[in-house]
């Protein structure tokens, strides 16, 4: 039996990249609610490490893992349990930056596993929707570094932000609803450097979907 069958014939609970799905829709569950209390906040910073420990499980596991990822990873880890025992906006920007590389190195890797194959398995469908969390994730963190030089960067409607600090979970919500075009208007981008981002972030959402259906159109006339 071929791994490829083999990973066809497991229960879809048990497919490698099921869980590192199930992880990143637990953090964007759980970020609305970072705000509400140290706890939540807690938890989210909780989530993030795992993120990162499920895409190295997931990305060895496919064999698209490269000594390099280590270099990114272990200082993402590091920065993040940093962050979370010992909360520090010098960190936090630290933090920012490696998430945007190791993000960025996942999303390449889980892209060459998806594409390199001639057959689309459940596994790799799973892979997909992560990796299309993880662009909308990579961009927060992106918008993240921006705010962080600059406040103004990014406008909150005041009615949508009592507080008026433009936070992470607002940034990941901005990323997600800027990634699939929603734009519900509450949040726009202000400075060059966002609108920027935000330009890119929008290329980046229509080309993936652009790939994906080619992809799948093209296994498609294949099979026939």
């Amino acid at each position: 039996m071929t791994l490829s069958s083999a990973v066809q014939r497991r229960a879809w609970w048990r497919q490698p990249s099921f869980l590192l799905l199930l992880v990143l829709l637990l953090s964007l569950a759980l970020y609305p609610f970072a705000g509400l209390n140290p706890a939540f906040r807690a938890a989210a910073l909780a989530l993030d490490v795992v993120v990162v420990l499920f895409l190295v499980r997931v990305i060895r596991a496919h064999e698209t893992w490269m000594a390099s990822g280590w270099v990114i990873a272990v200082p993402t880890v590091i920065l993040q349990v940093w962050q979370l025992l010992a909360p520090d906006s010098s960190v936090e920007l630290a933090m920012w930056w490696c998430q945007v590389l190791f993000h960025g190195y996942a999303i390449l890797a889980l892209l060459s596993y998806v594409l390199r194959d001639p057959w689309i398995t459940l596994d790799e469908l799973f892979a997909i929707a992560a990796t299309y969390v993880l662009i909308a994730l990579l961009w927060a963190s992106a918008y993240a570094i921006v705010v962080h030089s600059d406040p103004a960067a990014i406008f909150i409607n005041p009615t949508n932000n009592l507080d008026g600090r433009v936070d992470w979970p607002d940034l990941v919500y901005y990323s997600m609803t800027t990634l699939s075009s929603t734009g519900y208007g509450e949040i726009t981008p202000v400075s060059p450097a966002a609108r920027a981002l935000a330009m890119l972030q929008q290329v980046v959402g229509v080309l993936f979907v652009a790939i994906l259906v080619a992809r799948l159109t093209g296994l498609y006339r294949k099979r026939d």
